[in-house]
């Protein structure tokens, strides 16, 4: 019960921002939102159906669950976006209605005068009595085109009667259209709320059950920091063995500077654009440091990021460019580094590389494979370098 009241109160708040978060959003632009959000969703749902249930998955499910809760958080407060834009819909089409039926009322009321003074007209006299009953010929036009000018008028008003009924319908159609659009999309988000509920309550339990064995995660969260050092050494050294490679080539070739230049800039310039190594995969943690999901006031540390994925499959290269190491390091598996100019794109826990150092690569070739883990999880870990510096890889994709 104390979740459910938690749950509501953060779904509030999110509805009470939504103006300040979403503002200005169409509904093609949330439609388009929405689905990308449930396509994340359908990823993790694969991926926890797939997870072992072995102590050594824990974590990893842990990842995946709290993943999915912040992907329906997102989809819910799309949801309460798109009914506030119904509503302002609604409202807009009723303020407008309200004016058609005002302007249709007028209209009404000066078509009953001139119907009335028709009959008038045509009860007392014949039109040709009137015409005739003039008392020159100059009157007589006038009295013509008089009678003329009523019934066009008369005319203008009927047809202005008639596209008034039909805007007045066309109104209503698309009021109870909305309407009916904003009762599915609250359904909708109520299904999500229920499942939100669920899903918390699961990640409630499993963070409690591996808090009873903090003691075994300390010492696994020790040794995946060995493992990280491992790597970060493996890294270094083989930018700095490129590094000096380089710088030995530039002064043997002069043309080599040039070309290094040329390189990186293309790299640089598709940033944000880049496609997912892992092409079914999702992105599970983020770069750089952040809470321990479940040892209070511990921190953990990504020089990259890590993609997981339901299923096996390959590797693909982000960017053309030159393999410059192929590696094995302990707990990160088979190790594959890209040169782009003064770029590297490092790629690691393949179960198998498909390349060796000094071949040339292009964009989408295959690098290695990954395959289920000693956690029992398929994960691909991707870092970005600039010579000796570490970078957030997310920002390059797109």
């Amino acid at each position: 019960m104390k979740n459910y009241s938690i749950l509501n109160v953060w779904v509030v708040l999110c509805f009470l921002s939504l103006p300040f978060l979403l503002s200005g959003q169409s509904r093609s632009e949330l439609e388009k939102q929405r689905q990308k959000i449930i396509k994340e969703i359908e990823k993790t749902n694969q991926q926890l159906q797939n997870t072992q249930k072995s102590k050594e998955t824990q974590l990893g499910q842990l990842k995946a669950l709290e993943q999915q809760v912040e992907s329906r958080k997102k989809l819910i407060v799309n949801l309460n976006e798109e009914v506030r834009l119904n509503e302002k819909l609604i409202s807009d089409n009723q303020a407008q209605l309200e004016t058609l039926l005002k302007k249709n009322k007028e209209l009404q009321q000066v078509y009953a005068v001139l119907i009335r003074q028709s009959y008038l007209k045509k009860s007392s006299s014949s039109r040709w009595f009137y015409l005739l009953s003039s008392e020159n010929l100059n009157d007589l036009l006038l009295r013509w085109r008089y009678m003329a000018q009523f019934d066009a008028f008369a005319l203008q008003k009927s047809q202005e009667l008639r596209s008034l009924s039909e805007q007045i319908q066309s109104t209503n159609k698309r009021i109870e259209d909305i309407r009916n659009q904003t009762l599915q999309v609250i359904s909708s988000t109520s299904d999500n709320m229920s499942e939100l509920e669920k899903e918390q309550q699961v990640k409630d339990a499993m963070i409690k059950k591996l808090s009873r064995e903090e003691l075994a995660l300390r010492d696994r969260l020790a040794q995946r920091e060995r493992e990280r050092e491992s790597l970060n050494s493996a890294i270094e050294k083989i930018i700095r063995n490129e590094l000096a490679r380089a710088e030995k080539l530039a002064a043997e070739d002069t043309d080599a500077l040039s070309r290094k230049d040329e390189e990186t800039t293309g790299f640089a310039q598709i940033k944000g654009r880049l496609s997912y190594p892992l092409k079914n995969g999702r992105i599970s943690t983020k770069f750089g440091e952040q809470p321990h999901p479940t040892i209070k006031g511990v921190m953990i540390s990504n020089n990259g990021i890590d993609f997981t994925s339901s299923q096996p499959d390959d590797i693909l290269c982000v960017y053309d460019g030159e393999v410059v190491g192929v590696t094995y390091v302990p707990g990160f598996r088979n190790m594959v580094i890209v040169k782009h100019g003064s770029y590297y794109t490092v790629y690691s826990k393949l179960a198998e590389a498909y390349v060796s150092r000094g071949d040339k690569v292009l964009k989408n070739q295959k690098l290695g494979k990954v395959d289920k883990g000693e956690n029992g999880q398929i994960e691909l870990h991707f870092e970005l370098w600039r010579d000796k510096n570490k970078m957030d890889p997310q920002p390059w994709f797109r």
